[in-house]
């Protein structure tokens, strides 16, 4: 249908065309006689030719197809000149009535393919078009609210602060257990307003000072001490002051800090480790160290075997291993990675060797090792929790071993560590 619709405006086009070009151009007369002398009317090459727009061999096959012979009754030009135009409206009233039938036809299906592709849509897609019109159309400042509204099946969990105070206390406690000094800080804290409910003097806490950044800093803190009623000034954020003294949140709070410290796993290891900081970085200290600790520190020196210039290994000995995001040295809190100590040995040197390397480094990490306060573990492989999930090196059984049997060469990643009770 539409390709006879374009056919009827060619057909117009060309024919307009063709009335106008034959007032200005001979040739389509020549055209016109040529078929003429081919046995068809002149009337009937002339309407031909403007049909296929000057095209005489398309023209030839229309009059073949569509024409008759000159003077017989069924070419309707040379009987009836007026029958065609009436004959073409005619045809063209049809189509255009068609034409209408067909377009309202498509708009009725496009119509009905919509509703199709709207009845199959989702509901996940109907409830976040419903979402989306909730947030435009509503003011409520209640987020929980619409989310119920439009995903009535989501529980969101509460939030810190919907929770009553013991749930907050216990909740934080068990938060700061990995920050072993935040734990004793903030419970020698508390302890201290117990004990002097009446002295404002221990109301305040400023948590921008150097002694809280250092002590207190770990995550939870803050929020242990919002349940226990310090709350922040207005005009400064940073100090906190307490509302009021309410002795059962102290009780509980105190409570749940000496728990952590008999039970928490993760409390004991940082406790440990902080405490061997603090003993590791006394033994090192030569200012403090007697001629006697010098001179024996020398000759365990001098028992170690003569570094390899080729085809040896580096060995590293780390001081303690990092639990935290930040190292407790038991004085302050501090990023810095921890203090190890690199040498070079062969693969038949022994691992007696490596200890007289620590005990060169102080005679003390050598005592602590010996009577097994301390613990030379192996970084590259795994153990038992109570070695810090480290493979533990028995001394007494290892020592006479060379590194290439005991593992820890051609690469050898040891840590010294305290020894843990988790029991």
């Amino acid at each position: 249908m539409f390709r006879r619709l374009a056919d009827r405006v060619n057909n117009a086009v060309s024919s307009a065309t063709s009335s106008v070009s034959s007032n200005i151009n001979s040739g389509e007369d020549a055209r016109v006689s040529e078929l003429a002398a081919m046995g068809f009317r002149e009337a009937e090459a002339m309407h031909a030719l403007r049909l296929v727009n000057g095209d005489m061999t398309r023209a030839t096959e229309w009059l073949l197809s569509h024409g008759s012979p000159v003077g017989s009754t069924g070419n309707p030009i040379a009987i009836q000149p007026n029958s065609t135009t009436a004959a073409m409206e005619t045809t063209s009233a049809r189509e255009d009535s068609e034409l209408q039938l067909a377009i309202q036809a498509s708009l009725k299906t496009e119509q009905r393919d919509k509703t199709e592709q709207r009845k199959q849509q989702s509901a996940a897609s109907k409830n976040a078009g419903r979402a989306a019109t909730s947030r435009l159309t509503t003011k409520t400042t209640d987020p929980k609210k619409d989310l119920a509204n439009t995903h009535p099946k989501v529980q969101m969990p509460k939030r810190l602060s919907q929770h009553d105070k013991a749930d907050i206390i216990m909740r934080c406690a068990n938060r700061v257990a990995p920050h072993s000094l935040s734990v004793d800080t903030l419970l020698r804290s508390l302890k201290t307003v117990q004990d002097n409910p009446s002295n404002r003097k221990y109301h305040t806490v400023d948590s921008g000072s150097a002694m809280f950044q250092r002590s207190l800093s770990a995550p939870g803190v803050l929020d242990f001490l919002l349940a226990a009623n310090f709350h922040p000034n207005y005009n400064n954020h940073k100090i906190l002051t307490l509302s009021h003294f309410d002795a059962a949140a102290f009780y509980l709070g105190i409570s749940a800090l000496e728990q952590i410290q008999q039970d928490s796993t993760d409390y004991k290891k940082d406790k440990a480790l902080r405490v061997f900081q603090k003993d590791l970085a006394s033994a090192l200290s030569e200012q403090s160290a007697a001629a006697e600790e010098l001179s024996a520190r020398t000759k365990f020196l001098s028992m170690l075997p003569s570094e390899p210039t080729r085809g040896g290994s580096q060995i590293t000995i780390e001081y303690g291993v990092a639990l935290n995001s930040t190292a407790n040295t038991g004085t302050e809190a501090t990023t810095t990675p921890l203090k190890k100590i690199t040498r070079g040995f062969d693969h038949d040197d022994t691992l007696d060797d490596v200890i007289h390397w620590l005990g060169g480094q102080a005679t003390g990490i050598l005592e602590k090792l010996e009577n097994g306060e301390w613990k030379l573990v192996d970084r590259n492989r795994q153990g038992l929790e109570e070695d810090y999930h480290f493979y533990m090196l028995d001394l007494n059984e290892l020592r006479d071993q060379t590194l290439q049997r005991v593992g820890c060469w051609p690469s050898g990643r040891l840590a010294i560590v305290p020894a843990l009770t988790l029991a």
